[in-house]
């Protein structure tokens, strides 16, 4: 029996789902508004709501990362040119004590509505709906897919929770004995997405952040000179960054010169206080079975771990969505 059919004994209902549901709501929350309230809460979307309590959309941190990197490249055609090579040359000026940003247009604050789904793939911040009793292979399908989340409508019509892939994962790992079976079989290396896009350590926050837009990922490796794996930054970690600066509109100032190796760290410390820290990286074996895979996912609250044979040299990535398109009755479809 396919995985997508021991599924089918559950609804929505049965997840793990949150009685607390974060929302933005326009016109009242701007984008730097929506970027502290994901920074709270540690959130990677949130819907959008109208004043009456309508379901207008989904703001997700890959629409923040694409309007940030439209933001600069706007910046960079109202600033005079700069020599051949200039450009480089001071962001990499990070180090010296007397270093001081050349001047860029400043990140300006803005309505969310016009955001959602830049970056995310959903046209105009659409978002699938569930309702409590739907069945929940069917919802899995839909996370498993380009949208990534479902938002749960109440009797009202109106967002009550939403669905993650992380809620999914949660779930399986609830139900790891039942289904343990399905999946114990089933080393990483068969759903994951092989080979990674990587970035040096060198570089800067803001290329990594435009590297996201580009490619259309959530996530690339940060690697070493000799191409071992450092961490990994995602459009998460943009968001956490820019919630912690004190002045928003100099953000792309700051990304222009940040290092990203620390500009990461610094986004995931506890303590807020901006230093010289490095991410941990958490890594994967490719021979490992599902069923541990996703108890590392559950535990660590992670949503990629680079793929790795023991040099820290990446084979590929593994993510939510590699391990909710293996559930899926498509299948792997690679991307991460």
């Amino acid at each position: 029996m396919a995985f997508s059919e021991c599924l089918r004994q559950y609804k929505v209902k049965d997840l793990p789902l949150s009685a607390h549901l974060v929302t933005l709501h326009h016109p009242r929350d701007g984008l730097f508004s929506a970027i502290h309230t994901l920074c709270e809460h540690h959130l990677l979307s949130a819907p959008v709501v109208d004043e009456s309590g309508k379901l207008l959309g989904l703001l997700d941190t890959l629409d923040i990362v694409a309007h940030v990197v439209e933001a600069e490249a706007a910046g960079q055609r109202q600033l005079p040119s700069l020599p051949e090579g200039e450009t480089a040359k001071r962001a990499r000026r990070t180090s010296s004590p007397n270093h001081h940003p050349q001047p860029v247009c400043p990140l300006r604050d803005q309505s969310i509505h016009n955001l959602m789904g830049k970056g995310s793939r959903r046209a105009g911040g659409s978002v699938p709906t569930a309702s409590l009793e739907d069945a929940l292979h069917e919802v899995v399908d839909i996370v498993a897919g380009p949208a990534r989340r479902v938002v749960v409508m109440d009797a009202e019509g109106r967002p009550c929770s939403i669905i993650t892939q992380s809620t999914v994962i949660q779930f399986l790992h609830e139900k790891k004995d039942e289904m343990k079976e399905f999946m114990h079989s089933r080393p990483a290396k068969e759903f994951c997405t092989h080979g990674a896009i990587t970035i040096s350590d060198q570089e800067t926050a803001l290329h990594a952040f435009e590297l996201l837009a580009s490619k259309g990922v959530s996530s690339v490796a940060i690697v070493d000179q000799e191409g071992r794996a450092i961490t990994v930054v995602s459009a998460t970690d943009l968001v956490m960054g820019l919630g912690l600066m004190g002045d928003m509109s100099m953000a792309l100032s700051q990304l222009r010169t940040r290092n990203i190796v620390f500009f990461v760290g610094d986004s995931r410390r506890p303590d807020h206080h901006m230093s010289h820290t490095r991410a941990a990286i958490i890594a994967v074996d490719p021979e490992m079975p599902m069923d541990q895979v996703i108890e590392k996912f559950a535990k660590t609250r992670v949503h990629r771990m680079i793929v790795t044979a023991g040099d820290r040299k990446p084979l590929g990535v593994l993510s939510l969505s590699d391990v909710c398109r293996s559930l899926s009755p498509r299948g792997p479809v690679g991307g991460a």
